[in-house]
């Protein structure tokens, strides 16, 4: 996918309104902390950045985080707000949405740059967490974004990322990104080197719901396509060796 292309997802005025002031752009996670229902959109997009710091064991003690793929940079700032003495950073492929939260979500302890996810211009061993929601199904090669993650990550870091499996090559999952199931996402975390890999398959709580949103909203076509596209979506906690 080329920048612009992420840019008119992101940026489509109908979902813009979906999502209503969030500045979010995820499928959301429809469970709140109860294990109840969440009603609405944006309630649901907030709770899957909540899932990605509640998965985070070692969030008390951290000192850098880094949030890969951050979209307009409502996420990032939510990581600041749960991870309240570390420093965090936001990079994204696109220079609009990486202008829209410099502008809107930056702070003193929240910084954005334009990056390609599979190569960072980051020293070796410089953040003690990673996360990553719902966009590594982009890069291109994620495998390339795993050992970046490899190379950043202080040892016994953590990387915590939401993911999504499709049965075939689509407009947002390209082919190189071939991992079809569980076994071979875990697979290739653990040849490129990281450990404790834990997965789990979240997909009726996220893209399942969220395609019925999609219906409930006249977008037909892209309920339809994530039905008929995604077969797994995915919660993965992995630690760099240390």
């Amino acid at each position: 996918m080329k920048e612009s292309d992420y840019d008119f997802a992101i940026l489509h005025p109908a979902l813009r309104r979906l999502f209503g002031a969030s500045d979010l752009y995820n499928y959301g996670y429809w469970r709140d902390a109860d294990g109840g229902q969440v009603a609405t959109l944006p309630e649901a997009a907030k709770r899957l950045v909540q899932l990605h710091v509640e998965t985070d064991p070692g969030r008390g003690n951290t000192r850098r985080v880094l949030d890969v793929g951050c979209g307009l940079g409502a996420c990032t700032e939510m990581f600041a707000a749960a991870y309240s003495d570390a420093e965090i950073t936001g990079v994204n492929y696109s220079a609009r949405q990486i202008a829209h939260a410099k502008l809107n979500h930056a702070g003193p302890r929240t910084e954005f740059h334009q990056m390609d996810a599979t190569a960072m211009d980051f020293p070796d061993q410089t953040f003690d967490c990673i996360h990553s929601v719902e966009a590594a199904m982009h890069f291109q090669p994620r495998r390339s974004f795993f050992e970046e993650v490899l190379r950043l990550l202080v040892p016994g870091g953590r990387l915590i990322l939401t993911d999504v499996l499709a049965r075939r090559p689509t407009t947002f999952i390209p082919a190189v990104n071939s991992e079809a199931s569980v076994s071979d996402y875990s697979r290739t975390l653990i040849d490129v080197g990281l450990e404790q890999v834990e997965i789990i398959d979240i997909l009726d709580d996220t893209a399942a719901p969220f395609a019925k949103a999609m219906h409930a909203n006249a977008m037909h076509a892209y309920g339809r396509a994530i039905e008929q596209d995604v077969s797994g979506y995915l919660l993965v906690y992995a630690v760099k060796p240390g």
